[in-house]
């Protein structure tokens, strides 16, 4: 892992993602944690230096401590793999990141912060939810739980250790993250998030607008505001 900044150390919003998403997302995400004074860090795998050109813009914009490192992905994985260890990279990068924040978010970087909020009095926090119908084994576990919305602090490090251990030993086909949090935090004293938290229907009351799926550009309620978002940095 090469860092291009320090890993904070101080609580932050936390967002991981390849160059693509940074450059199509990152600006919405950062200018909406801005508007509530949240300070963010981004990890970013498979980077180009535009990635950098572009932090180091709004990084000059923003009111909020911005930091970033940056990952340069040589393996060669299959389609499937590759995708599923973006989604799991947040979870293999985070016990790093949390020994120096203290206290961490771990958001999707397409997500849009709609109102304020507080990081929970509980070491954990993360989405429960009913596993979809007509499901079963490995799906029916990775749908037990949402990996969109967690939080973690330094006195959950063993539950984040025992994360990044379960997901490295695979196998990285999808639902691999959800399985994984299922099986460590199911039952674990923690903080439900629930969907007044954060929804993909984009509810005025949401306090976190989920871009889930083509909702991201088919829906116009969420890519008018993303836009109004990005107009911070034009």
């Amino acid at each position: 892992m090469n860092n291009y900044d320090e890993f904070p150390n101080y609580p932050v919003v936390f967002a991981c993602c390849d160059t693509v998403y940074f450059q199509k997302y990152a600006p919405a995400f950062v200018s909406s944690l801005n508007a509530i004074g949240k300070d963010v860090h981004i990890h970013i795998m498979d980077w180009e230096e535009h990635d950098v050109t572009l932090f180091k813009k709004m990084k000059d914009k923003v009111d909020i401590k911005f930091t970033l490192t940056l990952q340069p992905n040589k393996t060669k994985q299959r389609a499937e793999e590759r995708r599923t260890y973006y989604a799991c990279s947040r979870f293999i990068v985070l016990p790093t990141l949390l020994k120096s924040a203290g206290k961490v978010m771990v958001l999707d970087i397409d997500m849009l912060i709609m109102k304020d909020f507080d990081f929970p009095e509980k070491s954990i926090g993360y989405v429960p939810r009913e596993p979809l119908k007509n499901t079963s084994g490995w799906e029916k576990r990775g749908t037990e739980v949402l990996a969109s919305v967690t939080y973690f602090t330094k006195d959950s490090m063993d539950y984040v250790l025992k994360i990044r251990e379960k997901i490295l030993q695979g196998p990285f086909k999808w639902f691999l993250d959800q399985v994984v949090l299922t099986e460590v935090l199911k039952g674990v004293d923690s903080h439900h998030y629930d969907i007044d938290f954060s929804d993909w229907e984009f509810s005025d009351h949401t306090t976190i607008w989920t871009g889930k799926g083509p909702r991201k550009w088919e829906n116009k309620k969420y890519v008018k505001q993303q836009k109004k978002f990005e107009e911070f940095f034009a």
